[in-house]
């Protein structure tokens, strides 16, 4: 038994990341340059003011760039976790896995959230309208992950 579940993510989101960090980080620019040629007043609060916009402005950048910005496969199967993203793949097997939790965020039951703790990175898998299909992923990867009180 498998289970796979793909987390389609927008190209708009990415661009839009670094558009608005290109922006900041030439505002900020824009600040040192004119604090280095000498107009404006308070040069010391507004070299802070453009170091903190410049580095907000690459770390958008960097953020449209990380593997949890394109789309992501995860592929649950009796060997383990197979996560594939634009950087390749990575596998887990249920020893690697920590816990997994799942979140029902509203109400009305339909925005399911489940999350997956591993050694080296938590995934937070979004489930919009597909709730049964968490459920089943979740009753199939605790019953096969080690827990405290059960090392089998």
């Amino acid at each position: 038994m498998s289970f796979t579940y793909k987390v389609p993510k927008r190209k708009s989101n990415r661009i839009t990341y670094r558009i608005m960090g290109s922006i900041f980080f030439l505002v900020a620019f824009a600040q040192f340059f004119m604090v280095a040629t000498g107009y404006g007043n308070h040069k010391m609060l507004t070299l802070i003011f453009a170091l903190f916009l410049g580095s907000y402005g690459i770390y958008l950048i960097a953020a449209s760039f990380r593997k949890q910005a394109f789309d992501i496969t995860y592929l649950f199967n009796e060997d383990g976790l197979k996560v594939t993203h634009r950087y390749g793949e990575t596998q887990y097997s249920f020893d690697d896995i920590e816990f997994v939790t799942m979140v029902i965020a509203d109400e009305n039951m339909l925005f399911y959230v489940l999350n997956v703790k591993t050694k080296k990175n938590l995934y937070t898998i979004p489930f919009t309208m597909k709730g049964e299909l968490c459920e089943k992923i979740y009753e199939f990867v605790n019953a096969r992950i080690k827990h405290e009180n059960n090392e089998a």
